[in-house]
């Protein structure tokens, strides 16, 4: 080997080595900062454990400080009982248990009648407005969701149940999801509460609350107890007897209007969504508790809105209600007596509810009597009675004078509608025939 190769062989063999020698140091650098990466994640999540581990006794403290028992892992029942009336302000106690809300009576004197009944003062089978009567015990229903959009992301984190004891009084169970894991047993729970016969009672229930509680249990692959209930939802009569008459049907609105109730302090339905969010994130259950008071005041108002709605409907005219709205759901469940007489006690003071009452005499072969009732509406300038007046003249008593007579001034009421004209030209052949046959 010449010596000019060898010394570039020793070159190479050097300049390895000091390569070598590099990439080693790089290496145990490496290694020291993963080393020392590692230790600092370990740190970071040893410390978030404990962050959690805190956050997690927090809430399971806050858990227990929530009113009534833990029935299972994440579920709380709350139990209450309200006295036979509701007292007249807040605070004190109702029926041994604390008070559910804070509210006063009164609205003012240019208010309607408020209607306080007890709460057990609900006696009728089955309410003038419903076509299936009670055929089990009542059970009033109002729940608390994470939002109102429904379907499957849309948690029912409490659900309140009411019903009557022997004596009168009203139980009110509270079932309160406080993780969402608990959510099965908090249905199986529920469950083995509902009698197989209960009817239940509840505002806006068979438009929201039924068709969730119902997607809850098809989730958890479970039989909805709700779905073999009768279903009594006030929101629909609700609106059939004040819709013309207030500015909202809500359920707090019938409190203020109907029952003299006036809430104080109370969390609006709204802000639950972000009371059980609190819950979870934080552990703080000062807004849970208010939820809770909301609940529970909102199946106590149901239990009076209930019986208040029977006395709305049997006197439609002392509480300013729609009577003829409320007269033709009577007639359409065939209680042709009620009708008339919630329509009787209004037709003084409402047109439409004479209008009705006319109707509903004709209807039951009261022919003089529907003209005594439709007779001064026409005289006001009512096209309805004037066109019911021109029918009865024409068809019943052949009397095609006065059937002319009102045509006349339908058509002067109404000239663009085409069945008054022709019922115009109908006449004046009719009654033209008729005086040349005299």
């Amino acid at each position: 080997m010449s010596d000019a190769l060898r010394s570039r062989l020793s070159a190479l063999v050097r300049d390895s080595g000091r390569a070598l020698g590099r990439a080693s140091e790089t290496v145990v650098r490496v290694g020291d900062a993963v080393a020392e990466s590692a230790g600092e994640w370990t740190t970071r999540l040893g410390a978030l454990r404990d962050a959690q581990r805190v956050r997690e006794s927090q809430r399971r403290a806050s858990e227990r400080a929530l009113p009534g028992e833990e029935v299972a892992a994440g579920v709380r029942v709350v139990r209450s009982v309200e006295a036979a009336r509701m007292r007249d302000s807040g605070g004190g106690s109702v029926g041994g248990a604390s008070a559910p809300m804070l509210f006063a009576k009164g609205i003012g004197a240019e208010a309607p009648p408020t209607v306080t009944p007890a709460v057990g003062a609900f006696v009728s089978p089955c309410p003038v407005w419903e076509r299936d009567a009670a055929t089990g015990p009542l059970l009033f229903l109002d729940t608390e969701t994470t939002g109102l959009s429904g379907g499957t992301g849309t948690l029912v984190f409490m659900l309140g149940l009411a019903r009557f004891r022997d004596d009168g009084t009203l139980e009110a169970e509270q079932w309160l999801l406080t993780r969402p894991s608990g959510e099965a047993a908090m249905l199986d729970a529920i469950a083995a509460t509902v009698p197989r016969n209960a009817t239940l009672v509840s505002f806006n229930g068979k438009a929201f609350d039924a068709p969730l509680i119902a997607a809850r249990h098809a989730l958890h692959r479970r039989r909805d107890p709700f779905a073999r209930c009768g279903h009594w939802d006030l929101l629909a009569p609700t609106r059939r007897a004040f819709e013309t008459r207030w500015p909202d049907c809500r359920l707090q609105t019938a409190e203020r209007r109907l029952l003299g109730i006036e809430r104080v302090d109370d969390l609006p339905g709204a802000f639950a969504p972000a009371a059980f969010t609190t819950l979870l994130r934080t552990g703080d259950a000062a807004l849970m508790r208010r939820v809770l008071d909301h609940n529970r005041q909102d199946l106590y108002s149901l239990a009076h809105l209930l019986a208040a709605l029977e006395r709305v409907f049997a006197e439609p005219g002392a509480f300013d209600a729609d009577a003829a709205s409320i007269g033709r759901r009577l007639v359409a469940n065939d209680r042709l007596d009620d009708a008339e007489r919630a329509l009787a006690g209004a037709a003084e003071t409402q047109h439409d509810a004479r209008r009705e009452l006319a109707r509903l005499a004709r209807r039951r072969g009261r022919i003089d009597e529907a003209v005594e009732l439709w007779r001064p509406l026409a005289v006001a300038g009512c096209a309805h009675a004037i066109e019911a007046l021109a029918k009865i003249e024409e068809h019943r008593r052949r009397d095609y004078a006065a059937a002319l007579a009102h045509a006349r001034q339908l058509v002067a009421l109404e000239p663009a509608e085409p069945r008054h004209r022709q019922r115009l030209a109908r006449l004046v052949i009719r009654a033209g025939r008729r005086d040349a046959a005299c």
